[in-house]
Order: structure tokens, then C-alpha cells, then sequence
């Protein structure tokens, strides 16, 4: 798990790097921030509330990138998938 955290934190901060670049990566990550919630809300020891949270922080970043806000999309992933990361007691 904490493996495909940090992956995913990679593809985040790389992502950040070149918002207007990479702008086509932000399904790609809001996929991949979708896929951390989903393994996150089958785990007994999660805080429910956090990942909840997080996974509106997974359809908010999609919705960003819908607007033009790549960086904005980008971001609100890695602070999403931050807070999976959080969620574990």
C-alpha cells in the first residue's frame, strides 16, 4: 500500500512540475487517486470520514481539469491521496 502511495506521490509531483505539459495526466491521476480511495474504504482499520473526504477530493480534481485548472487538478489529487494516507489508524 505505502508503495502505491508513493508512486503515486511521484506521478503528482512530477505532474506539478509542468502543469500545462502534463494537463492530459490529470485523469490518469484522478484514476489512480479513485483506485487509492477504493482500496482505502475496503480496510477495516481506515477512518471512514477521512477517506470520504478524499475521495470528494478525487471528483473535485477531475472537475478542475474539466475548468482548465491543471495545476489546480494536480494539486487537489496529491492532497486527496495525502489524506488516504492519513486515514489509516
Amino acid at each position: 500500500m505505502k508503495t502505491l502511495l508513493s508512486a503515486v506521490a511521484v506521478a503528482v509531483v512530477l505532474g506539478l512540475s509542468a502543469p500545462v505539459a502534463f494537463a492530459f495526466h490529470c485523469p490518469n491521476l484522478v484514476k489512480e487517486c479513485r483506485a487509492v480511495v477504493a482500496k482505502m474504504e475496503q480496510r477495516a482499520d481506515a477512518d471512514k470520514a477521512m477517506v470520504a473526504e478524499a475521495k470528494k477530493g478525487c471528483e473535485e480534481a477531475l472537475k478542475l481539469h474539466e475548468a482548465g485548472n491543471h495545476k489546480g487538478a494536480q494539486t487537489k489529487v496529491g492532497e486527496a491521496i495525502a489524506l488516504t494516507g492519513k486515514a489509516l489508524k
